[in-house]
């Protein structure tokens, strides 16, 4: 036998088949991840929430109990004529938050959950019977869900690090959105389809517009509207915020809600200053192709006086003249280029580089929306009359910003933002979790349990804007229904 050469290196090893079926994704996220950071511990997160509970700034402690609830029905309704029931308003408003959480989730399993929480705290069972609970949804005030909503949003943006503004301001999102409802004649009357559908075969739709935070994600403002008719689109919509902005926020939005008469409106009545893309109809004043970020103050000309747009008060109250800053700049990694449109004018302060790196995080409001209609169901509504598609969208709303406060214990706990954490995952964990209790301990299980599957840092792959898979194998409905069944027994 040979003896080996003493320079010969040795032979490597072959990897193993778990080493060589690794995705290309697994790998990029274990190089991805910092390897001298330790892992946040069930024990860290039982301290630390203690620490914050007992320094005031829990804010999951911050929400509303039964107590607050019923002392708001009373402002509400004062002359309600109150009965011992199985179905609270508070019991009846845990229960809707899950069902529209849970996805699809029919009146019969929550009213089965009840009775797992009943059985747990040693008390009788209720029937399996839903038409009760489906009673009790009907019992809630509309204007209940919406305090409660606004009140849970307020518990996250008034207590704003100032490391998570953007040069000391809250930045709002504005963006819109549409959801379908049963087709039935009562949501038909109010909410109607769109008039370019064929009457059977298009379903009543709601239009949505959401004024979202950056930093928390929590909707601070939900004005809904049906889709068709007069003063019901999504700049209606967004005037109907104009009085809960505050001085000194900033409204990020798309080129559809970008117009002189809200940019003026809001800088000079209410201190609020917009970033949008420019409106499609307005001259752009700048010329060639954009090689470098470009920035220009241009003067604006109060628009002629349409009856249809606004009353002649209001025009009249509109400014003659009004400045605004134009930005241009070239999009990374595509071959196009961006016009943003802002009251911001202060150049040293907020340098074009700076207001074209706000615009950037728009596409957070359209992460969100994708979060609310796509992960949380809402892309279809259930309830078949309008009453209770009016509870049904704010209930919604009330569940989303509930997950988003506990997404900002979470962020402070872990020392990040709230936007570096999944909301997939913090709905899921609510869901298992947030239901057993508001001890140190329970809470603290619910936000370790947010903190074990942060968000992996990807870089945003450029890719085309189109879908692979086709529709599915079944033809689509030409006819009306009846008219449907009749041709097949002829």
């Amino acid at each position: 036998m040979l003896a080996p050469r003493e320079d010969s290196k040795p032979r490597p090893k072959r990897p193993t088949r778990a080493q060589r079926n690794r995705s290309s994704r697994t790998k990029t996220a274990t190089k991805d991840r910092k390897p001298n950071k330790k892992p946040t511990t069930l024990d860290d997160v039982r301290t630390k929430v203690r620490e914050l509970s007992e320094s005031g700034e829990l804010l999951l402690s911050k929400l509303f109990d039964d107590a607050s609830i019923n002392a708001l029905v009373e402002e509400i309704l004062p002359k309600r004529a109150s009965r011992d029931r199985v179905y609270t308003i508070p019991v009846t408003v845990s229960l809707f938050v899950q069902q529209v959480l849970s996805n699809k989730c029919g009146c019969k399993k929550v009213v089965t959950l009840l009775n797992k929480r009943r059985k747990a705290e040693e008390l009788a069972a209720v029937s399996t019977n839903a038409t009760s609970y489906c009673g009790a949804r009907m019992r809630i005030p509309l204007a209940l869900l919406e305090k409660l909503s606004r009140q849970t949003a307020r518990v996250a943006s008034d207590q704003l690090p100032e490391s998570w503004r953007w040069s000391g301001r809250r930045v709002l999102l504005v963006d819109g959105l549409v959801s379908d409802a049963p087709d039935t004649p009562e949501n038909q009357e109010k909410y109607p389809q769109p008039s370019s559908q064929k009457a059977g075969l298009g379903f009543p739709q709601i239009r949505v517009c959401a004024a979202i935070c950056l930093t928390t994600g929590v909707t601070t403002d939900v004005q809904y509207a049906p889709v068709e008719g007069s003063k019901t689109g999504e700049a209606t919509l967004f005037r109907r915020m104009f009085d809960d902005f505050e001085p000194g926020d900033i409204v990020v939005a798309d080129s559809n809600f970008e117009s002189y008469r809200d940019l003026a409106t809001l800088a000079n009545s209410k201190g609020v200053h917009m970033v949008c893309n420019i409106n499609g109809s307005r001259t752009s004043p700048f010329s060639g192709r954009c090689k470098s970020i470009e920035d220009k103050t241009v003067t604006l000309q109060r628009p002629k006086f349409n009856a249809s747009r606004f009353t002649q008060e209001e025009w009249e109250q509109l400014p003659e003249t009004m400045d605004v800053r134009m930005i241009r700049y070239k999009v990374k990694g595509r071959n196009s280029e961006l016009t943003i449109v802002t009251t911001l004018l202060d150049t040293e302060t907020y340098t074009a580089k700076s207001i074209a790196e706000l615009y950037k995080h728009r596409w957070e409001c359209e992460l969100d929306i994708r979060s609310i209609k796509t992960v949380m169901g809402m892309d279809r509504l259930s309830c078949h009359t309008p009453e209770m598609l009016e509870r049904e969208l704010m209930t919604y709303f009330l569940a989303y910003n509930l997950i988003r406060v506990t997404m900002c214990d979470a962020a402070r706990i872990a020392g990040c933002m709230p936007r570096a954490l999944s909301f997939k995952n913090a709905k899921d964990s609510w869901l298992k979790l947030g239901q057993d209790g508001c001890g140190t301990n329970d809470i603290a299980w619910l936000l370790w349990a947010i903190l074990d599957s942060p968000l992996r840092k990807r870089k945003r792959p450029n890719e085309p804007r189109k879908v692979k898979r086709r529709n599915a194998k079944y033809e689509r409905m030409k006819l009306p229904r009846d008219q449907e069944k009749q041709a097949l027994w002829p």
